[in-house]
């Protein structure tokens, strides 16, 4: 009987495993041993943290693994607290952000692209970021849509992408991740155009917040109306005066 070339008894080609330098890139780190632990502090390990390894390829060309053949084989996702760039976000530059993950609704929580509208001095220093997403906005709310997705991946498969204006976050640049696109890491810009409409509307949510304290502040600062002074009281039989010449 001819060998069947679609049969399970044939050998099957096992795809080359991403190296450690290639793990890392894509966020994850060797489990670190008991002793190691001990040197360092334990600190619980959160599987749950799973980096976006998607569109990702090795330099020889092969798919990355699943987030659970990358654990099996004794790799974890680094700890959030790493840093991932190095070099400081500059304005208008999209990253993926580590939102915080005990986030109360609306709040922004887990992975979400962003769009840095203040640019970070150094790379220990804060920067301020919108988020961004695909899901459709209400009309009316404070969004804006931009007028080409910066994600390659997102541009590709004709998502739109809107940012989401009256949500402005102060993060460390360590809760910045860079895209990838092509197993590469990226860094797109948002149009000039779209940058500039986006400052609009977060200068018109800032001044409709702001609008009634300055007013209540203009009001306490104004000068109020001069007091009638009063009457001097009558000198007492003991009180000592000097008398002009």
């Amino acid at each position: 009987m001819p060998n069947d070339v679609n049969s399970e008894d044939q050998p099957s080609m096992a795809v080359p495993f991403p190296t450690e330098a290639e793990l890392f890139a894509a966020g994850y780190v060797a489990i670190p041993t008991e002793e190691e632990l001990l040197a360092q502090g334990y600190v619980p390990i959160d599987f749950s943290n799973m980096p976006d390894v998607a569109d990702l390829v090795t330099e020889a060309g092969h798919p990355f693994p699943f987030h659970h053949e990358i654990i099996k084989a004794g790799y974890v996702p680094i700890s959030r607290r790493e840093r991932r760039i190095v070099s400081r976000p500059r304005m208008g530059q999209m990253y993926w952000i580590d939102f915080p993950h005990d986030a109360y609704a609306p709040e922004f929580v887990n992975e979400h692209p962003g769009i840095v509208i203040r640019a970070a001095n150094s790379l220990h220093d804060t920067c301020i970021i919108l988020p961004v997403t695909s899901a459709q906005q209400k009309a009316g709310t404070n969004f804006h849509q931009l007028s080409k997705n910066p994600n390659p991946k997102g541009q590709a498969e004709g998502r739109i992408a809107y940012v989401v204006c009256d949500h402005l976050y102060t993060v460390n640049i360590n809760r910045l991740r860079p895209l990838v696109h092509n197993g590469k890491a990226v860094f797109p810009k948002v149009e000039p155009n779209d940058l500039t409409a986006i400052f609009v509307i977060v200068q018109k949510v800032l001044g409709a917040a702001f609008a009634p304290a300055r007013t209540a502040v203009a009001a306490g600062a104004a000068p109020g109306q001069a007091q009638p002074a009063a009457p001097p009281k009558p000198l007492g039989p003991n009180t000592l005066t000097l008398k002009k010449k």
